[in-house]
């Protein structure tokens, strides 16, 4: 690991308990932060003012009570909450001057002391006090309209990984699904999330492959939303910030589309250049240094070597020419200069004939790797994307200490129908694996595609990189601690409504939706837990969205259970409609085929499980010819088309799946 946990005489010599989690005492020795007192950090940072301002606001959402805020250490009566090294040291002498618990390591103890109990959420350094007030916030439990946190409340925290970070890459499909068109208070807010998740490495892609230069009004005000997005990553969480880009790819025009986070890609008119070609390289160095003018306070910049970008036949000088007119680039218009790193995202391989294939690939990314280190010695980092393999091979290279894991898919993969999954026992298998644990490992990236559909496996694969431990904490309890930060006073509803996504049963999906309804309908999921405060486009989004996908999947699982023992006509086309009825609604909620048309991804993932083409037959054997499924199909037909147009009903809906019935109808007879 890359931080490894204090020695046990640190912490007898501080006085302190290390615990893996809050110690929960009774009731009546909880503490209520109902009144409290908040004790500023002398010397803050602009992100802990921030972290301090979240928790007042926090604080008087709960409770409808602002707390006072001094800057001056003084005793007071009641409930204090001490920020910072310098006020707990006033409190507990010298404990909390042990350089053990690193660049992000805190404090979080609760002591009584005269008339004031004292809550100390503190680092050695600001980072370190920024990760104890996150953990303050998640420590708060709502009791009604009081904030309580456990009495004996006694933890020291270090994160497992120095660098921890989260990428979003997808597709523009209905907000605020995709974040390819949040508004920039969205991205505000789920940055806000994931500070709260310890993450300290944010990856923005700009797109500017899909934004000719010179600028238009519209991406010029695009990528100014996006340095400002920078600039709160890095001021109010103290996050680095890498921007992403490919090496090749460049806009001829904006494909008839004012507002970039609308325009489609990839089309014809985004080219991959070839940067041998004197003219494309200018064309390429044109486009790259437009965005780095404007998003001159990012921390780094990240080059994709393919997908998108594929340059076959390409060689390696030409890659490392790119790569040196970004770092000439950077120390010439980035506000860190030489500080701003350069990082090299090794995915399908530059140049390669046969793109997208494992075979040869390791040796093909070793040779770019040392033409790198020829041509960028001592200046490069690297994103070791994907495969396994790349970083035992990064280490031996002598990239060990600047590579970052991005195991590309884990917590979702792109592109994938949207669908919220609960696989947190696949990301702790990941976490279980030799390469999680590699001494001198630097840190980790995940990344998402729907990030407002992952929490659960965001949450976890987040909690792991923070606290190494939670690696062994149960998939039901994972969900119950996410709960408390979503919709405390439905904690259990939300585990169990999560829990039945992967549930064969109907009549369960079904009972924990009605649920679900009934708590939404009868305004119940409040009051809103530190996440779902932060939710767009409101707090119940996470509940929202959840109904859809058990009404699905209930429907689905009805159909594949019911269909082979339907007895009329009739039966057929009851489980069809009701189920067409489901997919309709999440479809058209978050417009996945109003991107890339009907004919892609029919029904989502069903059509390639299994059952599907079990599930075809059944229907064929019972509706027995042409006729009876031709007025099956219309009946569905006229049944859905009272919620949903003529179009999305027959190209969404009617045709794939009556076309599928029809073939096994057709098909001869099996021996």
């Amino acid at each position: 690991m890359t931080i490894k946990q204090p020695a046990s005489w640190i912490l007898a010599a501080a006085g302190l308990q290390m615990t893996l989690g809050l110690i929960n005492g009774r009731a009546e020795d909880n503490i209520t932060l109902d009144h409290c007192t908040i004790v500023n950090d002398p010397g803050r940072t602009s992100f802990v003012q921030y972290a301090v301002e979240e928790l007042s606001h926090f604080l008087e959402e709960v409770t409808g009570n602002s707390p006072r805020t001094v800057d001056t250490f003084t005793n007071h009566s009641g409930t204090s909450i001490a920020i910072g090294q310098p006020n707990a040291q006033r409190i507990l002498g010298d404990a909390l001057a042990v350089p053990e618990l690193g660049e992000e390591g805190y404090l979080l103890k609760t002591v009584s002391k005269e008339e004031t109990t004292w809550i100390i959420a503190a680092g050695v350094t600001p980072r370190g006090t920024k990760n104890a007030l996150a953990a303050l916030m998640k420590a708060i439990q709502i009791e009604g309209k009081s904030a309580v946190i456990p009495g004996a409340l006694d933890r020291i925290g270090r994160p497992a990984y120095a660098m921890r970070g989260m990428h979003f890459n997808g597709w523009a499909f209905n907000y605020p699904y995709s974040f390819r068109n949040w508004r920039e208070a969205d991205w505000q807010h789920y940055l806000d999330i994931l500070a709260y998740q310890g993450v300290n490495l944010f990856y923005l892609w700009p797109f500017m492959e899909i934004m000719p230069v010179p600028l238009s009004p519209e991406d010029q005000a695009y990528l100014e939303e996006c340095r400002r997005l920078i600039d709160y990553a890095q001021k109010k969480h103290g996050m680095e910030v890498w921007i992403m880009q490919c090496t090749n790819r460049v806009a001829k025009d904006r494909c008839g589309v004012a507002d970039p986070r609308l325009r489609p890609y990839w089309r014809p008119s985004q080219e991959d250049l070839n940067p041998g070609k004197l003219e494309d390289f200018q064309a390429i160095v044109r486009s790259r240094e437009a965005m780095y003018r404007i998003l001159d306070n990012a921390d780094g910049v990240c080059n994709i070597d393919s997908d998108p970008g594929f340059c076959p036949d390409s060689n390696f000088d030409d890659y490392v020419k790119v790569l040196r007119a970004c770092r000439e680039m950077l120390d010439r218009i980035n506000v860190h200069g030489k500080q701003a790193k350069l990082v090299n995202w090794m995915l399908w391989g530059w140049g390669r004939k046969e793109k997208i294939q494992r075979e040869g690939l390791v040796e093909h990314q070793r040779q770019a790797l040392r033409s790198l280190k020829q041509g960028l010695p001592d200046s490069l980092w690297l994103i070791s994307g994907q495969f396994p393999e790349y970083w035992p091979m990064c280490r031996e290279e002598g990239f060990g200490a600047r590579t970052v894991l991005l195991p590309y898919g884990t917590i979702e993969f792109e592109p994938a129908y949207p669908h919220t999954t609960v696989q947190i026992d696949a990301i702790r298998d990941l976490f279980n694996g030799p390469d999680a644990q590699s001494p001198g490992l630097p840190g980790f990236l995940g990344n998402m595609q729907t990030p407002l559909l992952q929490f659960p496996n965001l949450f976890f694969f987040t909690s792991v990189l923070s606290d190494f431990d939670y690696r062994n904490r149960s998939e039901k309890d994972v969900l119950g601690d996410l709960a408390g930060y979503l919709y405390p006073n439905q904690r259990q509803l939300f585990v169990d409504a999560h829990l039945a996504l992967k549930s064969p049963d109907p009549g369960h999906i079904t009972r924990q939706a009605d649920r679900l309804e009934r708590a939404l309908q009868a305004d119940t999921l409040g009051p809103w837990g530190l996440f779902a405060r932060k939710l767009f486009p409101d707090p119940r989004f996470a509940a929202t969205s959840l109904l859809l996908q058990l009404r699905l999947r209930a429907a689905q699982e009805r159909l594949v259970l019911d269909a082979p023992a339907a007895v009329s006509r009739a039966d057929c086309e009851k489980l069809i409609t009701d189920y067409l009825n489901a997919y309709l609604a999440w479809d058209t909620a978050h417009g996945w085929h109003g991107l890339w048309g009907w004919s892609q991804y029919p029904f989502g993932d069903f059509s390639s499980d299994p059952r599907y083409s079990i599930l075809v037959a059944a229907l064929g054997k019972r509706l027995k010819n042409k006729l009876e499924v031709d007025v099956c199909f219309q009946n569905v037909a006229q049944a859905v088309s009272v919620n949903y147009g003529e179009t999305i009903v027959q190209e969404g809906a009617i045709t794939p799946l009556k076309k599928a019935v029809l073939v096994t109808i057709r098909a001869p007879a099996q021996p």
